[in-house]
């Protein structure tokens, strides 16, 4: 049984430099009611979401002890996704997921979201703590320090539900509740991806409606999502996506997928800091879309992602949750829609051939752009750029070490001197007159291309150039070798 934790939390101070001013909080008794029933935002398992969605293996839990191909035990069905990284990972978590952090001395946190900035990051907690947190270390409120062992994603936290209002009180006991009026918050800050607070405003027509019924043990069961074009927040009306472009992938299994469409453009910050998960749907060789073979259902970071500059990542993995059936190798037809909150569906047809299907992963066989890539960063001085573009460059880097050393598929070296080469191209340099430690001089750039290429990566600075243009010729000429593998983690 979840206690329904979110309480009473008191205005974040100003001054930070996500604004943030509450959270999710059980602060009024105002709840929309249509008749016996009332509307709230509820938070569900990911088993509790998709049991009547109609997918693959709706409902099942099972684990799996099989790592997949990027080293992570992601082939299980809709079971509790875990992570051990200290990054990045824990702040998309954030956004539309219930993320709880696991230290090695036994604590656990249960994660609303962030505020502060990159050099300076606070933890807020769904009781209203905040808590400094720095590279996988944690200062408490006593001033003792905790290490993250690994952080579990067990659904999502904003799942609109239509319940009985005489069950009201019962299910706010076993469910974390906000309720109309009150405030939804979530994420983290970072490029084009933006924080948000929002009042909640549930209605009989909100887009991804679930009704909540009272099974005769106490528990509850949902029933499938309603479509629907009512309002998710109190301040706007539904939003419909926009100046997104989607691209299906090559086949490289970077992240343990088969199979991999990206979503880019303008508009896909806002819809990826929003979207709560993601329904595929195949249809084989059935050009119409008429004829549907299969529909799979998925899980944030075991499937879906969103990045800072390089867009929204959702691929589908071999697993529990998703099998292909007898005499079909996912070549055909597809639609995937994304499900946002405050946003109408985004469904995306697209069409996979042989080249976008993952079968064996190379291992791997060069690591000379990656090393150079490195080395170019080393010849980077802090002093010279601001402290957020460093920052973010320093996430990258520091992953890009760690695939370096123990990355065993070509893929991953590959993803990793990508997502740093990126990294480079967007540092911002600091204004003359400037102190590094300042963010008046700019916001990040758009990394703007996927060509990992030695010479593509530019800082605007000729010095550093020629600096990285001697790394990359002595890169090349040691040959650096891998000389220990082991299977990474989150290089996204």
């Amino acid at each position: 049984m979840r206690k329904n934790i979110f309480t009473k939390i008191a205005a974040v101070a100003a001054a930070t430099v996500l604004a943030v001013t509450a959270l999710p909080a059980l602060v009024s008794d105002t709840h929309a009611a249509d008749g016996d029933y009332s509307y709230v935002y509820a938070g569900l398992t990911w088993q509790e979401y998709w049991a009547n969605e109609g997918v693959y293996n709706a409902g099942d839990v099972t684990t799996s002890n099989e790592k997949d191909t990027h080293g992570e035990y992601d082939k299980g069905a809709f079971d509790t996704v875990t992570r051990a990284t200290t990054n990045h990972g824990l702040h998309r978590g954030s956004y539309q997921c219930m993320a709880t952090i696991d230290t090695e001395d036994g604590k656990k946190y249960e994660l609303a979201g962030w505020t502060g900035d990159a050099k300076n990051q606070i933890m807020i907690l769904t009781d209203g703590t905040q808590l400094s947190y720095s590279k996988g270390v944690i200062t408490n409120t006593d001033g003792t320090t905790s290490k993250l062992s690994s952080y579990e994603v067990t659904g999502i936290k904003y799942v609109p539900v239509k319940v009985k209002t005489s069950d009201l009180a019962d299910f706010e006991q076993h469910y974390r509740v906000v309720k109309n009026g009150e405030k939804l918050y979530g994420g983290f800050g970072e490029n084009k991806l933006s924080s948000y607070e929002y009042t909640a405003a549930v209605n009989a027509d909100t887009n991804g409606l679930k009704t909540a019924v009272k099974n005769a043990d106490g528990t509850y069961s949902f029933s499938a999502r309603q479509t629907g074009n009512g309002k998710s927040f109190a301040e706007q009306d539904i939003s419909v996506a926009a100046n997104i472009t989607s691209t299906v992938k090559d086949a490289t299994g970077s992240y343990g997928e088969f199979l991999r469409v990206d979503i880019n453009g303008d508009g896909y910050g806002a819809l990826g800091a929003m979207m709560q998960t993601v329904k595929w749907t195949y249809y084989g060789n059935d050009a119409t879309r008429t004829n549907v073979v299969a529909t799979y259902g998925t899980k944030f970071a075991a499937d879906n992602w969103m990045h800072k500059s390089m867009g929204i990542q959702l691929g589908l993995t071999d697993s529990a949750r998703c099998k292909l059936p007898a005499g079909y190798d996912g070549t055909g037809y597809w639609s995937l829609t994304v499900y946002a909150l405050g946003y109408t569906d985004t469904t995306i047809d697209f069409e996979a051939t042989d080249a976008n299907i993952v079968k064996v992963k190379a291992p791997v066989s060069d690591t000379s752009k990656l090393s150079a890539a490195i080395a170019a960063a080393d010849a980077l001085n802090e002093a010279d750029y601001t402290a957020e573009s460093w920052a973010a460059m320093k996430l990258e880097y520091e992953e890009a070490v760690d695939a370096l050393a123990v990355a065993e598929y070509q893929a991953d070296v590959d993803e990793a001197t990508e997502h740093l080469t990126a990294a480079i191209n967007a540092l911002v340099k600091v204004d003359a007159g400037t102190p590094s430690g300042s963010e008046e001089s700019g916001n990040t750039t758009d990394a703007g291309t996927s060509d990992t290429s030695v010479s593509d990566v530019k800082t605007g600075d000729a010095d550093n150039m020629a600096v990285y243009s001697l790394a990359a010729l002595l890169a090349l000429a040691a040959g650096v070798a891998v000389v220990s593998r082991r299977r990474i983690k989150d290089v996204r």
